[in-house]
């Protein structure tokens, strides 16, 4: 269940102050040195709430849901790489006697650890919900009241050219979502072919049918002519329709997100591989725990890859276009210093240091509140014997100004094209909306024409119709968001990458080649060392 924890409502200790966020209420963060061994006071906290922790639904029994399997413990990571953070579990919360007992609230659990249990509390956090950073329209029934919520559109009615401000970039024609002819090829296509390709991952709503990006399980992977790409996960949102109520036959407003991504990341660098990990649905909402546990599974795939020299399963760049604003509270004109030591900075900083680069999206809010997880990048820039993480903001198209839209602050660390950005989107994505105008093709004709049509004694003409502004048989769409500005971005670091031969896998390798793209990017803005 997703709550809103709000400020002025909320339980808060003796001088803390917090902001509002968006969690899951029946789940917790638990960190692995409080995983199997919880302290004894914490046990008595849940205790007396009439709670008790169990292992997520992937460990229970299919047939018996109070059956099941241990937590796997991850294997031991290797101290000669630095790496610091600890496996996380997402536990739920579950209430022990259902009689009159109140369904179970993990804010109210985490503050009376913090309360009774100070030196072990920073092993439990909330489950945020993370939200993608592309916008088309207010997230219904969340965040209604000023809430950070994100997603470009959060005013009244979308009437252009009249001082909407931000909301103006979710207005079609304005930068909001829209289909568009593209006549330029597959960019793989024409991309030279290297020993070994660069290696995007990109975690979000997958990759629908598209004639760019044929499955890498079906055509092999170095298909031609088009680079196959790599799709993990069930299920794969953007392979459905995107249409989020069979009654409205509306879309879901984030349909398409991780196929316009995988486009842009394409148009930047044609010739890597791209491997797209869905863990977001169509409604742009995944929660911190599966984030968590995917980012784990990559730290590891990579720390395994280079202790066995297996260039095949190196990764080079990881994109992110999602985040959330945190409950504690940071100084908005910097880094969250206060936050760098949770669980999501320490992998982020793991992954950095075994050579991966991560960008993430600044967030669309225009708000200097940092978002999460690109505010890290001011703790996840210097020191660590590691590769940075990287913010992006947005540009116009013009590319001389930020999009109102997009978030700020010391800890955005680059800008690039996000508003009004072209990209790919599913083919099979239609939604209820309609042309304005639609004209049967005969009846364009005069009535003797229009006899022969029908006797079959003259061609029929083509319809006609003004644009429908969801139907994407086209292929491809135009939108924005710092969710695209970081792709774009990654594209050019890979292709930086590239361009400077990934042959080399070593740890040493991938440093060096990281920090020498992103000098090459990011000319002739700072290079965070």
């Amino acid at each position: 269940m997703i709550r809103v924890l709000d400020p002025t409502t909320a339980i808060v200790r003796p001088k803390q102050e917090i902001g509002d966020t968006v969690y899951v209420s029946d789940r917790i963060l638990v960190r692995a040195d409080q995983l199997w061994a919880p302290d004894a006071r914490v046990t008595d906290v849940l205790k007396r709430l009439g709670l008790g922790l169990r292992p997520p639904k992937r460990y229970r029994d299919e047939k018996d849901d109070r059956d099941y399997r241990p937590i796997p413990r991850r294997p031991e990571r290797s101290k000669d790489l630095g790496l610091e953070s600890q496996q996380v579990v997402g536990l739920e919360l579950v209430v022990i006697d259902p009689a009159g007992a109140p369904a179970p609230d993990a804010w109210t659990v985490l503050q009376q650890i913090r309360s009774q249990a100070p030196d072990v509390a920073g092993a439990f956090e909330l489950v945020h919900v993370m939200f993608a950073t592309a916008g088309n329209g207010e997230l219904s029934g969340v965040g209604k009241g000023g809430s950070h919520v994100p997603g470009i559109g959060k005013g009244g009615s979308h009437v252009p050219g009249i001082g909407l401000g931000p909301d103006e970039f979710g207005v079609p024609g304005y930068g909001g979502k829209a289909p568009v002819a593209v006549v330029m090829a597959d960019p793989s296509q024409s991309a030279p072919r290297l020993q070994r390709p660069p290696v995007v991952v990109m975690p979000d709503t997958g990759i629908g049918d598209h004639p760019w990006f044929p499955d890498e399980a079906v055509v092999g992977i170095n298909a031609a002519p088009s680079l196959g790409v790599k799709i993990v996960g069930d299920p794969v949102a953007d392979r459905g329709t995107g249409v989020t109520s069979r009654l409205t036959g509306e879309f879901d407003r984030l349909a398409g997100h991780g196929t316009f991504i995988a486009g842009l990341v394409r148009q930047t660098a044609p010739s890597a591989r791209l491997q797209s990990h869905a863990i977001m649905g169509s409604d742009g909402l995944a929660a911190e725990d599966d984030i968590l546990e995917l980012l784990q599974d990559l730290l590891d795939d990579q720390v395994t890859a280079l202790a066995s020299n297996d260039a095949s399963s190196i990764i080079d760049v990881l994109t992110l276009s999602f985040g959330c604003y945190h409950e504690d509270l940071a100084d908005e004109d910097s880094e969250p210093s206060g936050l760098t030591a949770s669980n999501f900075a320490a992998i982020l900083r793991d992954i950095g240091k075994v050579g991966i680069l991560v960008v993430a999206g600044a967030g669309n809010d225009a708000t200097t509140r940092p978002f999460l997880p690109a505010a890290f990048a001011g703790d996840i820039t210097t020191g660590g014997g590691g590769l940075p993480l990287v913010s992006v903001g947005s540009l116009n198209p013009n590319q001389s100004k930020v999009s109102l839209f997009s978030n700020s602050g010391d800890w955005v660390t680059a800008y690039r094209h996000g508003a009004a950005i072209i990209s790919t989107l599913p083919r099979r994505q239609n939604a209820s909306s309609q042309a304005s105008a639609d004209v049967d093709g005969i009846a364009t004709l005069p009535e003797d024409q229009q006899l022969k049509v029908n006797k079959g004694e003259a061609p029929r003409p083509r319809d006609r119709a003004t644009i429908d502004l969801d139907d994407y048989d086209s292929g491809f769409g135009v939108w924005s968001g710092t969710s695209f500005s970081a792709p774009v971005l990654a594209g050019q670091l890979a292709r930086a990458i590239g361009d400077l031969g990934s042959e080399a896998t070593d740890l040493g390798s991938l440093h060096q080649r990281g920090w020498d793209a992103l000098a090459r990017v990011l000319r002739p803005r700072r290079v965070l060392r």
